[in-house]
């Protein structure tokens, strides 16, 4: 399908666009944050490694505003760097492997971009194979029994990742943070285990009860849609509602995908 074969795509995109200046207005102010938060909760990391860690969850915050028709639809993005989601990711993962030696692999905007290969054609982007692609070329400068990859995914309607949407007639507010997991051994890189990051179980009570839109959401007053896009990071509604929603969905879902 069309969505499988751009997802891969899509998280680059994600991912990408929030790193290549969007919000640049808060530049300073997270750099100072994120360094400042690193020093006092990170711990060391040294050793061998048991689970690497390649968190995709990008600092991209999407805001859309649906129209009647299609085509009326609104869409804006903003950087949420201060937010520090890839480092929240890394510590949910730290909790649900307690005793495991978890470190986080690195990597650069254009690693992300080329998904380690030299050569690279967007048409033909296949979410599984990419994802797997991407972990054996990360893999060699940290090798590790398992590696986890965090990263956005897409829901039921038209939200992907991380963001605010605001829908028509009723105009209803919902904020809404949809990730994927997927554990990879270390040695074949074969994948061993992937599940979507709930908050609730993964039935159609609760997928059409409490996930109307196939994730994670929360539903919002409607003063809170953001007037601009420069509104949203220092929006503490929004960036504890994202953080809560994450940490909650992946508090969840990832100790059975890292039980052996």
């Amino acid at each position: 399908m069309i969505k499988a074969m751009q997802a891969f795509a899509m998280i680059v995109a994600a991912h990408l666009l929030s790193a290549s200046g969007v919000g640049a207005q808060a530049a300073s102010k997270t750099s100072t944050a994120k360094s400042s938060n690193a020093s006092s909760t990170t711990p060391a990391e040294s050793g061998p490694c048991q689970i690497g860690v390649i968190p995709i969850a990008g600092d991209l915050f999407m805001i859309n505003k649906y129209g009647p028709l299609k085509f009326l639809d609104k869409y804006s993005r903003t950087a949420v760097t201060a937010w520090a989601l890839d480092d929240l990711v890394v510590s949910r993962v730290r909790a649900a492997a307690p005793g495991s030696s978890v470190r986080r692999v690195t990597y650069t905007r254009e690693e992300l971009k080329s998904g380690g290969r030299r050569e690279q054609n967007p048409f033909f982007y296949r979410a599984e194979t990419d994802i797997a692609d991407f972990v054996r070329f990360l893999a060699p400068r940290l090798r590790c029994e398992r590696y986890v990859v965090v990263h956005r995914h897409g829901g039921t309607h038209r939200e992907y990742g991380i963001g605010i949407s605001q829908y028509p007639y009723d105009r209803s507010v919902h904020l809404y943070a949809i990730m994927y997991i997927r554990v990879y051994a270390g040695g074949s890189f074969a994948l061993i285990k992937e599940a979507q990051a709930l908050m609730t179980d993964d039935t159609y009570v609760d997928r059409l009860l409490r996930n109307p839109l196939g994730g994670p959401t929360r539903e919002l007053d409607q003063a809170m849609f953001p007037e601009k896009p420069a509104d949203v990071v220092n929006n503490p509604v929004l960036r504890d509602g994202v953080r809560a929603m994450l940490t909650a969905s992946l508090d969840k879902t990832l100790p059975p995908l890292l039980r052996h």
